[in-house]
């Protein structure tokens, strides 16, 4: 699996799942299963793209899958002499993503910094903590205030921030990894209002005491503060709000369908050229007299000079189509192929094109392939499935 295949697909987990909580999770009062739903969701959004199982792999829609996201497509252009004169589009996009990520890193530095100057300054109303250090104000402030950051302390909601921001460094073009960040900070100041409320002597006095207080909160966000203008209200509201029915803990089980998905999306990415270890996989095809046919093999069949040599043949043989070209309609045609025991290629059919001949053209110049070295399995020679993207965009 390739980097950008593999932050794509961590970054549409951490969309669904974020999606998922929002509909079913965020109204309810269990505020530590929350927390924990979301910690667990940002850290199994970067594991289960490189998990891979082989029965999830064998399933028909894996497989489906895998014919768009996993092979590496064939561009033909329209104009290939203007193909190499200028940034290809993934370099571009490369740039752009590495830029994003030193400017979040170089922000998230100096917040670091501001964060220390705002422990040593003493003219600061605010009370706040980040990790075990809290300031309480150079004014005389609650006993409830107290016990509000203490919690924070306690629980180590510093390191969840931090946590957040490192992945936002990472994934700083995905909305979602903002809303995360809002979400849990929100989740952690439900937590600390809940366990401060035990100190009161009832929750009237401590909305009262949210409502009092009027003094500025500190610009840093990735201090835990006690008063938050922006959440007041829904903080005075999750106060006021009666406890969730346990029934209402059977939503947290509804999130595995969601990951299901997930190790479905993930093992349909398994290139068979990354060098991971191949698994014997058939399809499910009537047998006849040449074999079986496999998808995955120890040794996977290759085109005469490698991979690039293919690419070569296809783009200098391949004609973009003249209709296409003129309605300036850009593609992309998946044909799948069978490498057979003696090397050539049979059953090619296109799986999908956008038409105006684009689907037979690659057809065409398929069947001009020499033959290829066979798949290798147990030590014999096997028939193998391959399914190519050939894409058809225009240049200049």
């Amino acid at each position: 699996m390739g980097i950008v295949q593999y932050i794509i697909l961590a970054n549409l987990c951490i969309a669904i799942l974020l999606g998922f909580y929002l509909v079913f999770l965020k109204k309810e009062t269990f505020f530590q299963l929350n927390r924990v739903y979301l910690l667990a969701s940002l850290l199994l959004s970067f594991i289960i793209p490189i998990a891979q199982a082989n029965w999830i792999e064998q399933l028909t829609v894996t497989r489906q899958i895998r014919y768009s996201i996993s092979a590496e497509p064939i561009a033909i252009f329209a104009n290939p002499s203007n193909a190499e004169d200028h940034l290809s589009l993934s370099q571009v996009i490369f740039l752009l993503y590495l830029t994003g990520v030193i400017i979040f890193s170089i922000n998230l530095s100096i917040r670091l910094l501001s964060v220390k100057k705002m422990f040593r300054s003493s003219n600061d109303p605010s009370s706040y903590s980040f990790f075990k250090k809290i300031y309480l104000g150079n004014q005389l402030v609650s006993p409830l205030i107290c016990e509000h950051e203490n919690i924070h302390a306690a629980q180590w909601h510093s390191a969840d921030i931090l946590l957040i921001e490192l992945v936002i460094i990472f994934n700083w073009f995905n909305p979602a990894v903002y809303f995360f960040r809002k979400e849990l900070k929100n989740v952690h100041e439900f937590i600390a209002d809940e366990c401060a409320l035990k100190s009161a002597s009832n929750k009237r006095e401590y909305a009262l005491l949210l409502l009092s207080q009027t003094f500025e909160t500190p610009i840093n966000n990735l201090v835990n503060t006690f008063f938050n203008q922006n959440l007041l209200k829904q903080r005075i509201m999750m106060i006021q709000k009666n406890k969730s029915q346990k029934k209402a803990l059977l939503k947290y089980s509804l999130s595995a369908p969601l990951l299901m998905l997930m190790f479905i999306l993930s093992s349909a990415t398994v290139d068979k050229t990354s060098g991971i270890s191949p698994k014997n996989t058939l399809i499910n095809t009537p047998q006849t007299n040449r074999g079986p046919v496999f998808t995955s093999v120890e040794h996977e069949p290759s085109y005469p000079g490698g991979v690039k040599i293919f690419s070569a043949f296809l783009q200098k043989n391949i004609k973009y189509p003249a209709e296409m070209r003129q309605k300036k309609i850009e593609g992309k045609v998946f044909v799948s192929f069978i490498v057979e025991k003696d090397g050539t290629l049979s059953e090619l059919k296109v799986l999908h094109e956008p038409g105006y001949g684009s689907g037979q053209e690659a057809l065409r110049v398929l069947r001009m392939s020499p033959k290829w070295e066979p798949g290798i399995q147990n030590h014999h020679k096997v028939r193998v499935q391959y399914v190519i993207p050939i894409t058809f965009s225009l240049k200049g």
